[in-house]
């Protein structure tokens, strides 16, 4: 009888340890699902985010004026190409992520570049270059599987968060660029057509 028991008790303890197990490499896959991509172009290896934008209505020279302003406004460094229709910004962003060992948030800076060329109706945007500076160290490009600091100082959690919060930041910057065109394109004071 206490033979009988220790057996169904030993399966009781490995049942829950199959469970919580069961449940924890669940939570680790969703927790991993979730993590935003960031988009690396295949020939150079970096994380790129590039695309062109319709911006009908609107010559050259107006989305280069729009764009350098627009920069101007977020505190990038510009460095002009009047001939060719093209800015190169210099920026950051700020971005939080967790400390190796503790509940902690430490606070960093993304480093990035940002080229914007205009055409006649149209722009285009590319951001690469994308590094980290902060503290404890700095971790280098977020292309890397790891960061230069090691994971000793930055943890796998606080990389994987550097770089979703990096994404973020960069679709709202993106956006922001592209309601500030689109806001140029649809005023009515620009229009010929009544």
């Amino acid at each position: 009888m206490v033979y009988i028991l220790f057996v169904y008790y030993g399966n009781l303890k490995l049942n829950l340890m199959h469970k919580i197990l069961l449940t924890l490499s669940l939570l680790i896959t969703v927790f991993f699902s979730e993590a935003q991509e960031l988009p690396v172009n295949a020939k150079s290896g970096k994380i790129t985010f590039m695309k062109t934008v319709d911006a009908t209505g609107l010559t050259a020279q107006e989305l280069y004026d729009i764009a350098k302003e627009w920069g101007g406004k977020q505190n990038f460094t510009i460095e002009e190409d009047k001939a060719g229709a093209k800015i190169t910004f210099k920026g950051s962003s700020k971005v939080e992520y967790p400390a190796a060992k503790s509940a902690e948030k430490i606070e960093g800076d993304i480093n990035f570049k940002f080229q914007f060329g205009a055409k006649e109706g149209k722009f285009r945007y590319i951001f690469t270059d994308f590094m980290h500076t902060g503290k404890p160290e700095d971790a280098g490009a977020l292309e890397d599987a790891e960061p230069d600091c090691t994971f000793q100082k930055i943890s796998i959690r606080g990389w994987t968060v550097l770089k979703k919060s990096t994404h973020k930041e960069l679709l709202k910057l993106i956006d922001a660029l592209t309601k500030k065109v689109k806001a140029e394109q649809n005023d009515p004071t620009k229009s010929d057509d009544w």
